[in-house]
């Protein structure tokens, strides 16, 4: 696949199910990891893209005119219910349609998302991610986030559930600077 150059925007109201179903298409391949019990309300919170816009803003990568990816960016990660502290900005529901993996989509909307951060003034970019997630996983790492193991959350106990199998969600984070200025040559 030849990909044009990706381009992110502002997510509409006629997004919403391009959105949902690549949500749904990026992470129903971990459900083999995912206990059951937990799984359905894992998934309605990746969903209510009503309660992530009412907080946070929806973001959509676009190639070609088609819909790409998708991330929920929050100004103030600490609405998320995840343990940020105030004046971080955060990152929710990264997801690549798997027909545009591997093309720079990810890393795309993870720039976007550090630079509207830089914007809202916030110190810190953070995020969580799941240690079976091994390609995300390894892009963060590329990309030079750092774990954060102290503002690792149990899912099970976030969304209530008592499940067999564990389900710790990793926090990655990047502590933000200015970026400086551009000069144009005169």
């Amino acid at each position: 696949m030849r990909t044009q150059a990706i381009r992110v925007r502002a997510a509409e109201p006629a997004d919403h199910t391009v959105i949902r179903d690549i949500l749904r298409n990026a992470y129903g391949q971990y459900t083999p990891d995912i206990s059951p019990a937990v799984w359905k309300p894992f998934l309605a919170d990746l969903l209510d893209l009503d309660r992530h816009s009412g907080n946070g803003q929806l973001l959509v990568a676009v190639v070609d005119d088609a819909i790409a990816g998708y991330a929920a960016f929050y100004p103030d990660a600490s609405v998320q219910g995840f343990g940020w502290p105030r004046g971080w900005a955060g990152g929710r529901g990264l997801a690549v349609d798997p027909a545009f993996r591997g093309h720079g989509v990810a890393a795309t909307l993870l720039t976007e998302l550090e630079d509207r951060a830089r914007a809202a003034g916030a110190a810190v970019f953070a995020f969580h991610t799941s240690a079976f997630m091994t390609t995300a996983v390894a892009l963060y790492e590329r990309l030079g986030y750092c774990r954060a193991p102290r503002f690792d959350i149990d899912v099970n106990t976030h969304y209530g559930v008592t499940a067999a199998r564990p389900w710790p969600a990793l926090a990655y984070l990047r502590r933000l600077e200015s970026r400086p200025a551009v000069r144009s040559a005169a």
